[in-house]
């Protein structure tokens, strides 16, 4: 089995997946295209002998990822490789296998939700500012949750770089702190948390321990700017796109992971 294929195959399953909560609040086209929803949907592939498999489960707007294969989907939408799926949620040229055709609105519906993942794509560079500001929430989010996989999955060297540190907090806001230190509610805000090997990541404003390190991006544009790699992170800071208070060491072992796994993902 192609193991780079499969850790980025769970990553799409356990980071990006989950984030499509975000968009059924905060699209409201969406949002009403699934208020009324109640249903499963599969989505694998075959490697080998192994089944690779995750399942959604929609209820009235939210949305529950399971891992695993379920027991009775309305939708399967099956893959011959792990390579043809990851090439779908790339945004490449492969499509899947469906059972559960009949279902023809509830299966549209379903692939708008899983092609609106594609707005946290680098080839995604919309100009309406709601789009903006719901491209870098859903990428921040994605890539705090997908940091914290990439350790819980084992790869050695996110392992190692958690397990030396004690109980730390990296903490990602956009707007929320003026630079004259006026302090408001962040527009964005998620974080990773980070203590002697294992990893959380959550959304919201870290309260019960301040920031080992604390990316503040000024603004959306600012936010849109490092995460589509149009600065550099180290350009982004000098540029005002960026601040970063705490380590700088970390700072740049996180950034270094999140660039990881951005070529992994798309």
């Amino acid at each position: 089995m192609n193991e780079r294929e499969l850790m980025t195959a769970k990553l799409f399953f356990n980071a990006a997946f989950p984030v499509m909560q975000v968009v059924l609040d905060d699209d409201p086209a969406m949002k009403a295209k699934f208020q009324n929803v109640q249903a499963t949907v599969q989505i694998c592939a075959k490697e080998g002998n192994e089944l690779i498999a995750s399942h959604l489960v929609f209820d009235r707007g939210k949305i529950t990822v399971n891992q695993g294969p379920a027991a009775s989907p309305d939708i399967t939408l099956s893959f011959g490789s792990l390579v043809k799926m990851n090439t779908m949620f790339r945004g490449g040229a492969a499509l899947p296998s469906i059972k559960g055709f009949l279902k023809l609105g509830l299966l549209i519906k379903v692939f708008s939700l899983l092609m609106s993942l594609m707005l946290m794509s680098p080839k995604a560079k919309p100009t309406d500012p709601v789009k903006q500001k719901l491209k870098v929430k859903m990428s921040l989010y994605m890539v705090t949750r997908a940091l914290s996989t990439y350790n819980k999955l084992g790869n050695p060297e996110m392992a190692e770089w958690c397990k030396r540190q004690p109980d730390r907090i990296y903490q990602f806001i956009v707007d929320g702190y003026s630079k004259d230190g006026e302090t408001a509610e962040p527009a964005i805000a998620c974080y990773l948390r980070v203590k002697a090997g294992k990893s959380k990541s959550g959304h919201g404003v870290y309260t019960r321990r301040s920031p080992f390190v604390l990316f503040h991006f000024y603004s959306v544009t600012g936010a849109m700017k490092v995460l589509l790699k149009e600065v550099a992170f180290v350009e982004g800071v000098e540029k005002g796109c960026v601040e970063v208070v705490g380590s700088p060491e970390y700072a740049m072992g996180i950034n270094d992971f999140m660039s990881v796994l951005q070529g992994m993902m798309t």
